[in-house]
């Protein structure tokens, strides 16, 4: 592929994907990230690693090792639906855990971008992922030139924010990579490293087991204190995020969506009611498997199982000191019902 036709592909890809609904493109080599490893192994040393993340480092940062004919990474933003927030006393779903199963969503929408470059004759082939993939979609992002990664750990893309998920496109032809590195634009703003309820943000070192996020996911009996992190959070944690100023336009176009009276041209998608980020707690925690099948199944909130949302909800009624959670316990220590996942938190 000569040069001309890298930048005619280049240009359509990102047509392509803007159509799409994609917020940014950017496209970057298939060399491998520098100056990852050292940090990822870092964290495993010390046992700052969640399970979820692979212990082979170098099928994270190089997509040859996985795929031997790669020569180009596409990486893609998408970003997450509005959502009203929780009342008082409700649990709270991140962003990413409501409506459509966003690795689902957002794998269609790169399936339906190569189905196009396929119909327009791309020459070459593909593969691509969405978050449960290997390689690391941050670094590859930042590499691209799509954003920046913020003190909070996520991509932020310039004039947008971060409420995005990531995917990549894998392809076997070069293309002209765009600039990489947007210069980071956090400043000296400390803004989410004082609002993590963890407080693990701004360490030379990141402890993703320690994130409340990886806590409301995680299987493990929790700690005291990690009960108390969590909250009335029932899946994922957005804190660092909501007190990121570079996602502040995004929180008021979320606001003005619950005021009907404000004037259309002020909301954003205004003919589709908001997706919802509240949950009650008593219904979550007396979940049946057909509700759990009906509710939750086809969500990012779903992959754990419904024992994982009842023990959240379990530990947020505790939390907010509700004292609906006693009553549903008496109940069901009589019959010996009470889950298996809840039983070390009774003590």
């Amino acid at each position: 592929m000569n040069a001309a036709e890298q930048i005619r592909w280049k240009t359509n890809i990102k047509k392509w994907g803007k159509a799409l609904g994609f917020v940014s493109i950017g496209i970057t080599t298939a060399q491998p990230i520098e100056g990852l490893s050292s940090q990822m192994q870092a964290r495993i040393d010390q046992g700052l690693a969640t399970p979820f993340e692979s212990k082979d480092i170098k099928l994270r940062i190089d997509p040859k090792v996985g795929w031997p004919c790669c020569e180009t990474v596409v990486a893609l933003a998408y970003p997450f639906p509005y959502s009203s927030p929780p009342q008082e006393g409700e649990g709270i779903m991140a962003r990413s855990a409501v409506g459509e199963d966003y690795h689902h969503f957002m794998n269609e929408k790169i399936d339906h971008l190569v189905e196009i470059m396929d119909s327009n004759e791309w020459p070459g082939t593909s593969r691509q992922q969405v978050d449960t993939g290997l390689l690391v979609e941050r670094a590859f992002a930042l590499r691209a030139g799509i954003g920046w990664i913020g003190r909070n750990q996520h991509l932020i893309i310039p004039g947008y924010g971060s409420f995005v998920t990531l995917g990549l496109l894998l392809l076997d032809r070069a293309l002209e990579p765009d600039p990489p590195h947007i210069p980071n634009q956090c400043g000296t703003c400390q803004k989410c490293v004082q609002a993590c309820p963890a407080q693990i943000l701004g360490k030379d070192v990141f402890a993703s087991r320690h994130c409340v996020s990886y806590l409301t996911q995680s299987k493990d009996v929790l700690s005291s204190q990690e009960c108390e992190r969590i909250g009335s959070r029932i899946f994922g944690c957005d804190t660092c995020q909501e007190a990121c100023l570079h996602n502040q336009k995004r929180l008021k176009k979320e606001q003005l969506r619950q005021q009907p009276q404000q004037p259309p041209q002020l909301r954003v998608n205004s003919a589709t009611a908001p997706l919802r980020r509240g949950v009650d707690l008593l219904e979550t925690l007396n979940l049946t498997k057909g509700e759990f099948q009906q509710r939750y199944k086809t969500t990012a909130a779903g992959w754990r199982g419904k024992g994982v949302l009842q023990r959240n909800a379990f530990l947020a009624l505790r939390n907010l000191q509700d004292g609906r959670w006693r009553l549903w316990l008496a109940e069901r220590e009589k019959d010996q019902l009470v889950p298996l996942i809840i039983a070390p938190y009774l003590s």
